[in-house]
């Protein structure tokens, strides 16, 4: 059985056995977890006592809290203190957040808002996007761009910037907007600049990386004046894909440190090692399955020791494949986080479009 169809598995099964709890055993356990999201502390019986928006007896909660631990849902770490959720109950509190978070989402604006402040350039979306989420939520970001050399570029514009200098932009379907300074020729013609973005918008445009990065050895005779800026316009390009299939962004991994769980330096080292290995990462943050949302709790759904991961799959421009994951805690803020994650495409496509009009009316200028 693949590893896909053992998570799939597993969730329908814990889905099942969740419907075996009652009304109240769910709603004192979803209690108890939201208690611990915030406090990292053991939750006690008059916690949830307090929580409880209805008239329950103390005892009453200590025989369901006790029922919950033996179902596997609840831990107690030591005899006299308070009760911590297992990985089985964050699963049933992930399951049941849909119905929760309506009407208490971040908004397109809202994540605009923090993209604005982070970017007064042009400059790689994606990485100001792993920089946004991890701000947003307080928690280590990954973006995973699937790939790379299959990502198509759809436009080079150049703009004089004097100086025998011009600033090259290379905007691609995967939503990434490239900026960098080169050096032209000596005594140019006026033209120069229109008759070269021309040419490389007809060679390149709409061509993937791959594909371009095998015109290097076919550029004609006839445009040798234009050669060496068309190899610089190909280097610039081969050195974006970095020659790998996928490219793995990770802002935040200190944030990992503002969290209790991991005072341990044995604990916190181990998750760090786990997330400098950016193949495995990579493989942990893709949704499998045509699964927009993903989520894996610690190692045994096959992610990180202590770790809770939730990952959202993106498709820009309708076709590059991108994938976003957080990394934090167990008891990450889980409605936060999805809530964020469910605007970045949007609020990434907005800020493109943008940048893209802004772009078109410095060249008009």
């Amino acid at each position: 059985m693949t590893i896909a169809n053992r998570q799939k598995s597993r969730v329908l099964k814990e889905v099942g056995m969740q419907t075996k709890l009652s009304e109240r055993k769910q709603k004192i356990l979803k209690l108890l977890v939201a208690r611990y999201i915030s406090t990292a502390q053991p939750i006690s019986s008059s916690d949830v006592k307090n929580d409880y928006d209805e008239d329950i007896s103390s005892a009453t909660i200590r025989s369901e809290l006790a029922s919950l631990e033996e179902l596997g849902y609840l831990i107690q770490p030591h005899v006299s203190a308070g009760r911590i959720p297992s990985n089985k109950a964050y699963r049933m509190y992930v399951e049941s957040l849909p119905a929760q978070t309506k009407g208490n989402e971040l908004s397109v604006a809202d994540i605009r808002s923090y993209f604005e402040r982070k970017m007064g350039e042009v400059e790689d979306i994606i990485r100001t996007t792993a920089q946004v989420i991890s701000d947003i939520t307080n928690y280590t970001s990954v973006i995973v761009v699937k790939k790379m050399s299959e990502v198509v570029v759809k436009s080079i514009k150049l703009v004089d910037i004097g100086a025998e200098s011009a600033l090259v932009i290379i905007i691609t379907n995967a939503g990434i907007i490239k900026d960098n300074i080169i050096d032209l020729p000596k005594d140019m013609g006026g033209g120069y600049l229109d008759t070269a973005s021309k040419i490389l918008n007809d060679l390149f445009a709409d061509k993937s990386i791959d594909e371009i990065r095998k015109t290097k050895d076919s550029i004609e005779n006839e445009l040798k004046e234009y050669k060496s800026l068309l190899n610089d316009i190909i280097e610039l390009i081969e050195n974006y894909s970095d020659g790998k299939h996928d490219k793995v962004f990770v802002e935040g991994r200190a944030k990992l440190l503002d969290y209790p769980e991991y005072n341990q330096i044995d604990k916190v080292k181990s998750v760090l090692a786990q997330i400098d290995k950016k193949d495995e990462l990579g493989d942990m943050i893709t949704c499998n399955e045509g699964f927009e949302f993903s989520v894996k709790i610690g190692k045994d759904e096959d992610g990180i020791d202590n770790c809770s991961i939730v990952s959202a799959r993106y498709k820009i421009d309708g076709k590059q494949e991108v994938h976003a994951g957080v990394i934090g805690p167990e008891r990450m803020n889980y409605t936060k986080v999805f809530n964020v994650l469910s605007h970045i495409d949007d609020a990434i496509k907005a800020i493109i479009d943008k940048k893209e009009d802004c772009n078109d009316k410095e060249e008009d200028k």
